[in-house]
Parts: C-alpha cells; structure tokens; sequence
C-alpha cells in the first residue's frame, strides 16, 4: 500500500510539472540539474561535446575544438540547479546526455520558449553559464529574438561579455540592419561600442557600410574611430574601399 501511494503521488507530481509553463518547471526543482532539448535553426550542428557550427546568412563557424563530423541538432541544455537558483548553464548540440539520478529531465521543449527563457536568465549570469544561455538561445529554431537581444545588450546590470555576445548574435540574426544602427548611440561602455564596429561590418550591405563611415567622420572616441575604419577595410565592399582610398589620398 505504501509503495502504491508512493507511485501515486509522484505521478501527480509529474502531471503537475507537466502542465506548468517552462520556466514553472525549471523553477520547480530545488536541486540537481535540469536538461531539456529543443529544435536547431537550419545550419546549425555540433559534435555533442561542445563543438558548433554555424551556417547561416552571415555566421560561418562558432566552435570550440577540432572540426569532427557534424550533428544537426537538437540543442540541448543542462541548467544547474541550488537550494532554489539556478547557478550554471551548459549546452551541446548534437550528441546525447549522461544524466543522473539527480537529474530532471524535461525532454523536447519548445524552442522559442526555451530561448526567450534563456535570454531572460543570462541577465543575472555571468561567465560561461551566460555565454552558454545566450550561444543555445541564438542556435534554438525559434521566433524573433531581436527585442531579447537588445534589452539584453542595454541591460548595464549584465556582464559587459555577454552584452557584447547578444550584440554579436543580433548581428548575425535577420534583424534588419537599421535596427543595429539606431543602437549605436546608446551603446556603452567602450567595449561594447568597439565590439559594435566589428558587428556592423559582418553586414555585408551598403548600410553598414554607411553607418561605419558615419562612426568614422563622427564618434567622438579617436580609438573607436580607429576601430570603425579597420574593420571598414576588411569588407573589401566598394563603398568602403573608395572612402578609405580618399581619405588617403587627401
């Protein structure tokens, strides 16, 4: 009888934490971790031990480590739990888990979910576990995730690598340009201004082509000046090439 009641009653705690919403679930252990997977954005693949790859309009490689065949997806993600807090993020793509009995594991999530979830924890981590939250949000099949990213880039509570890190995946998302541009001028500290040249010059258009000639002729900072025309002569796009060659020919 007692052994029924047991498995009667974590049957109904199960139920429970079905029917709540991801971050009820998460929220709802204590201790140990939680794992959960979800769909990868087309040209995204790992090798299941760190490794990713990322082949998409702008991006070409994200990995850590040596090229090894390459595992369309799922995403997968272990997030740490204790006395209540979540105090680690780790991901993978591809490969399988090595799970625990102390483990939860939530199974296939929805992957909008699960990123809109992720970005929202990166502003209160730091490290690698905020690397890791924001990287698995940015490799998820999931909706526009550019409002996100850029509460997350303005956030001056949040660590300035993981700022710079959203600043980086927006760039590389189908947010139009325009949207990048208007950042500019409240984009701070230095950091994050620097790193915002290299972003822009990953858009291979003629308004980011523009908007670096403007950083260059206007941004009162001589460094970030320096930066913005570095990177305006690695696009090797016409624009670019002719404005730098005027400038030296003056």
């Amino acid at each position: 009888m007692r052994i029924a009641a047991w498995l009667a009653a974590g049957a109904l705690a199960t139920t429970r934490l079905a029917g709540q919403s991801l971050p009820g679930r998460i929220d709802a252990v204590r201790d140990g971790r939680v794992l959960m997977t979800f769909a990868a954005r087309p040209g995204v693949c790992g090798d299941g031990r760190g490794g990713v790859w990322f082949h998409g309009s702008r991006a070409t490689n994200f990995s850590e480590g040596k090229r090894t065949p390459c595992i369309a997806g799922p995403v997968r993600v272990a997030i740490g739990r204790t006395d209540e807090q979540t105090v680690s993020v780790r991901q993978w793509v591809g490969g399988s888990w090595s799970s625990g009995g102390s483990d939860v594991d939530l199974g296939e999530v929805a992957p909008s979910s699960a990123a809109h979830y992720l970005l929202g924890l990166a502003h209160t981590l730091s490290g690698t576990s905020a690397d890791a939250a924001v990287s698995a949000a940015a490799f998820a099949d999931a909706d526009d995730l550019s409002p996100d990213f850029m509460r997350l880039i303005r956030d001056g509570t949040a660590s300035i690598e993981t700022r710079k890190l959203a600043l980086f995946w927006l760039g590389q998302s189908d947010a139009p340009t325009a949207d990048l541009i208007r950042l500019h001028d409240s984009l701070e500290p230095f950091a994050l201004r620097e790193h915002y040249t290299f972003v822009l010059s990953q858009r291979h258009e003629d308004a980011a082509v523009d908007a670096l000639i403007d950083v260059v002729r206007h941004d009162p900072n001589a460094e970030i000046r320096k930066r913005a025309m570095f990177w305006l002569g690695q696009m090797k796009e016409p624009k670019a090439t002719k404005f730098i060659q005027d400038i030296l020919t003056r």
